[in-house]
């Protein structure tokens, strides 16, 4: 459930976490806490109103924790935030990120300062303009008659399987980058490449882009880098899945929906 969007609230990260007051119930530093850590951050920000309008900012990682906050992972905020809330803390996170690696320039090696009314950072040398890094990648759910492709990661949590991503490389159109990775990842040719939707993701900056596709041909053989095992599955035989809020789960909810219609008593002889 989503909790309220409280103004005043701030997002400060350490590192990759996000600090809390409290987990259960959840709770956010607040502005009368900003005594405890201002002085301290490295950087700071405010999101727009359509992102909540929270304050952020950047909590040196040497240093212990201000008193009564601890320390939760953007994944483990989700769960106990909601959409809203991990979608805002998303965007924080991404210009924090830009910020913290954007402090000098990628040409010349000069200072950089913030430019262009706060969007982007502008070199004081050569005058180069840095923006917010966004990094697509597309994310796809593929099908052989009634059966879904899903694979396992290296990196996922033990028995977990989803549907195969990858990002986008330099000069490839979305479909393109779909059909190479999934062939790159388990041998396998693909068609009828749609667009299904997309999600901010903020493993560091990613943008992922959905798609739905079927088998053309191929026999499942994963790459032994990227996947360790992959095959298709009924939804009768569903391994464990990715968390209900990500959009690989939204294209396997998607992909059961349309198999439960196909089974439903008004297509019975159809």
């Amino acid at each position: 459930m989503d909790i309220s969007l409280m103004p005043g609230d701030w997002l400060i990260f350490q590192k990759d976490m996000v600090l809390v007051k409290s987990k259960f119930p959840l709770i956010l530093p607040k502005t009368e806490d900003t005594p405890l850590f201002a002085d301290r951050l490295l950087s700071r920000g405010e999101l727009s109103p359509a992102r909540g309008g929270y304050l952020w900012g950047e909590y040196p990682p040497e240093e212990e924790l201000p008193w009564g906050f601890e320390p939760v992972g953007l994944r483990e905020l989700w769960g106990l935030g909601g959409d809203l809330l991990f979608q805002s803390a998303g965007t924080a996170f991404q210009f924090m990120d830009w910020q913290r690696t954007s402090r000098f320039c990628s040409r010349c090696g000069g200072p950089m300062v913030p430019g262009d009314e706060d969007r982007a950072f502008a070199c004081e040398k050569c005058g180069y303009l840095s923006y917010p890094v966004i990094t697509p990648a597309v994310i796809v759910a593929v099908t052989k008659e009634e059966k879904l492709l899903l694979a396992r990661s290296f990196h996922f949590p033990k028995g977990r399987y989803s549907v195969l991503a990858g990002f986008v490389e330099p000069g490839e159109s979305l479909e393109e980058a779909v059909r190479r990775e999934i062939l790159e990842e388990v041998s396998l040719k693909v068609k009828d490449v749609t667009y299904f939707g997309s999600q901010p993701w903020p493993f560091p900056h990613s943008l992922m882009l959905g798609f739905t596709a079927r088998w053309e041909e191929g026999e499942i053989t994963p790459d032994g880098k990227e996947i360790e095992d992959a095959g298709w599955y009924t939804p009768d035989t569903l391994p464990v899945m990715p968390p209900s809020n990500s959009i690989s789960r939204q294209l396997i909810n998607s992909w059961l929906k349309g198999t439960q219609d196909l089974r439903s008593p008004k297509n019975d002889g159809q």
